[in-house]
């Protein structure tokens, strides 16, 4: 149930902006980087009709376990969120941002869920 709670307060605040800029290094910058990109992907693959509702909902408690990994508290967790992804929104296009996943999901997974 809190991993729900925690995706809906993380898509009720994609729309907010970050107040200031939080500074994450290291494998928790790895941690943050692999939940924002299954995050945004699982939602686009979703809404382009291409996974399942439960495929999405499945990967997004999957970021938010990476998430956990990130120091701080939750809400610090949920702007450094915020903001990485408006980096990567900012930074790829779509086809630049699913190639990125193809390459770094196998990692991300194996680094920080297994």
């Amino acid at each position: 149930m809190r991993h729900l709670c925690a995706a809906a307060l993380l898509a009720a605040t994609l729309a907010t902006p970050a107040k200031a800029e939080l500074v994450i290094e290291g494998r928790s910058a790895q941690a943050l980087h692999c939940a924002a990109m299954l995050f945004i992907v699982s939602t686009e693959l979703f809404d382009l009709g291409e996974i399942s509702r439960n495929a999405r909902d499945n990967a997004q408690r999957a970021a938010l376990v990476m998430l956990d990994q990130v120091p701080g508290t939750e809400d610090q967790r949920r702007r450094a969120m915020v903001q990485r992804f408006e980096r990567i929104m900012t930074s790829r296009s779509p086809a630049e941002l699913a190639q990125e996943y193809t390459d770094t999901a196998l990692w991300c997974r194996r680094t920080f869920l297994d």
